[in-house]
């Protein structure tokens, strides 16, 4: 130990009961002490951190011993979540700065030490007096990666782990879709900048304006340069070095990505797990992922998905169930007493309990009409392709939908009027339909030239006209790929009811941006080129070749 305990003041008690109020925590059971301590790292980094000890009458012990490792700092804002609304409910709490950050020596680079650090992490309080025995980990976004990388190898003396909107693949993030995903560098930008400069990370977050998850210190504008590499280097000079690493290196499978990649986790954890996402957050198709997979293994895995953007489901919305899985699973005093799969049907805006995630649904079928229509019937034989063209030096904007810090469910009726983006309408529903699960798209699309990308995008218009986006994707497509076959496209999972009066629209356009880099339309290379050619898209519609493949609801 580095630090003598510090009561909890004033301030941090009236922080503390208004956190509360607002996440729903329930009473406060203790005020608490703070400890400022060194943890060595077996290569003699020292990683800073904050022991939090409740302060408990002597008949009284602790409920178990909560760690987490954060990059984002240990202010006030991210600790409450993390700790210390925990902490004031008789728990312990080890919040440690990841290395290179707030206090921790070392470098930042994301991916490379986690699962080594986190390791060193255990060891070390293993060797401390208040240890015991057991732990559970804990926090949402990079906080998860970290735990993700802890449960490759886990600890026989980890019993339970929360991880809200948390990835276990990077590579998977950044380069899955075959288009870079331009949020690394507004997120680099945010680790990078000095803490001086920028404040809290949660506070710069809290700054970010409109549909935009850029700063407004230049990153906008280097974002839109070409060519975008050279434009990025430029803004950010020798910062965030990693995102350079990122750019060079667009294959999953490269082994630059080894360290980066978790997916050994899904595969050795064991422990019960509580998963929380959000139908609007970036990570959700991996939080799926680990879903389904540790499912299948039978590990003890609960999920829990609202009406969520990335932010509002780093624990925002979730602390009553994290409450209750700890009880359960680490303090043993009480029941988490939800079902597997907790999920928020929007459009009925409800909460439902199901026994597990997808539930039963059948499929139904909406074929592409002509340039505009949507229905069950097969489309007339002769009815002709449709077609948009995309111009990289005036993209398809990114309008809500799974930005990292300003997606969500929003207007996007002004897609149905760009002449950039085909906007497939249905005829007015009679009755309700719901739809639970990942719909699909099988399109007969060709493009002239071949280097193109799509984006699709499941929408509800309102009986007043009013489009509200529910589920998308994104795909750079493969310019060798037989054009004479259909694609075959997966949307992200979303849970939503169309009711009788609305309009089922999808959304099908050439780019996303600034949310993916732009397809250029050339051979050469996406984020070092400024060559840019127009791309002729076409959709072939005659004989029902290219639908809308919808997972509803099975009659009971």
């Amino acid at each position: 130990m580095t630090g003598e305990p510090v009561k909890r003041g004033f301030l941090g008690a009236t922080l503390d009961y208004a956190g509360s109020r607002y996440v729903n925590a329930g009473p406060e059971q203790c005020s608490y002490t703070t400890q400022a301590v060194q943890i060595p790292m077996s290569d003699g980094v020292k990683l800073a951190a904050d022991f939090y000890d409740p302060e408990l009458q002597d008949s009284q012990k602790p409920l178990g011993l909560i760690m987490v490792q954060c990059c984002y700092g240990r202010g006030a804002g991210i600790s409450f979540l993390n700790a210390r609304v925990f902490v004031a409910r008789g728990y312990r709490a080890l919040f440690v700065s990841t290395r290179g950050t707030h206090g921790s020596e070392g470098t930042f680079s994301p991916g490379i030490n986690e699962a080594s650090d986190s390791q060193d992490i255990v060891k070390w309080m293993r060797q401390q007096s208040w240890y015991p025995g057991t732990f559970a980990t804990m926090g949402a976004s990079y906080l998860g990666y970290s735990q993700w990388a802890l449960l490759r190898d886990p600890p026989a003396d980890c019993v339970a782990a929360v991880i809200p909107v948390g990835p276990h693949d990077l590579a998977l993030h950044v380069w899955k879709t075959g288009s870079f995903r331009l949020d690394r560098a507004s997120w680099s930008d945010s680790m990078a900048t000095p803490e001086e400069e920028r404040g809290s990370f949660l506070g710069r977050l809290s700054k970010l304006p409109g549909l935009s998850f850029l700063s407004s210190s230049g990153l906008e504008k280097a974002i839109a340069g070409l060519p975008l590499e050279a434009s990025l280097q430029e803004y950010f000079k020798d910062r965030a070095p990693w995102l350079f690493d990122y750019l060079a290196h667009p294959d999953v499978d490269d082994p630059y990505w080894i360290t980066k990649r978790q997916q050994a986790a899904l595969e050795s954890a064991t422990i019960p797990i509580l998963l929380v996402s959000g139908w609007y957050d970036a990570f959700e198709p991996q939080t799926m992922q680990q879903y389904k997979r540790l499912s299948e293994r039978g590990v003890d895995v609960s999920l829990v998905v609202g009406p969520w953007t990335h932010i509002q489901g780093c624990g925002l919305r979730s602390i009553p169930e994290t409450m209750d899985f700890f009880a359960q699973h680490l303090a043993k005093t009480g029941e988490y007493g939800r079902s597997r799969a907790r999920i928020f049907v929007t459009g009925a805006e409800e909460w439902r309990s199901m026994p597990t995630w997808p539930p039963n649904t059948e499929s139904k079928m909406l074929y592409l009409q002509d340039a505009t229509g949507l229905d069950s019937e097969l489309p007339a034989q002769d009815v002709a392709p449709a077609s948009f063209i995309f111009d990289p030096r005036d993209p398809t904007p990114s309008i809500g939908g799974s930005q990292l810090f300003a997606g969500g469910r929003v207007d996007d009726s002004i897609y149905g009027g760009r002449s950039d983006v085909l906007a497939f309408t249905s005829q007015t529903l009679l009755e309700d339909l719901e739809v639970l699960g990942a719909p699909s798209v099988q399109l007969s699309h060709s493009s002239d030239p071949p280097f193109a990308d799509l984006f699709l995008r499941l929408s509800e218009v309102d009986s007043n006209g009013v489009s509200h986006n529910i589920s998308e994707m994104y795909q750079a497509l493969d310019p060798t790929r037989d054009t004479s076959r259909s694609l075959h496209l997966d949307l992200t999972d979303c849970a939503h009811r169309f009711k009788a009066g609305t309009r089922i629209r999808l959304i099908v356009a050439g780019g996303s941006f600034p949310m993916y880099a732009r397809n250029l339309g050339t051979e050469e290379d996406r984020v070092r080129s400024d060559k840019t050619i127009i791309q002729t898209h076409k959709i072939t519609i005659a004989a029902g070749v290219s639908r809308l493949i919808l997972p509803v609801s099975v009659p009971v």
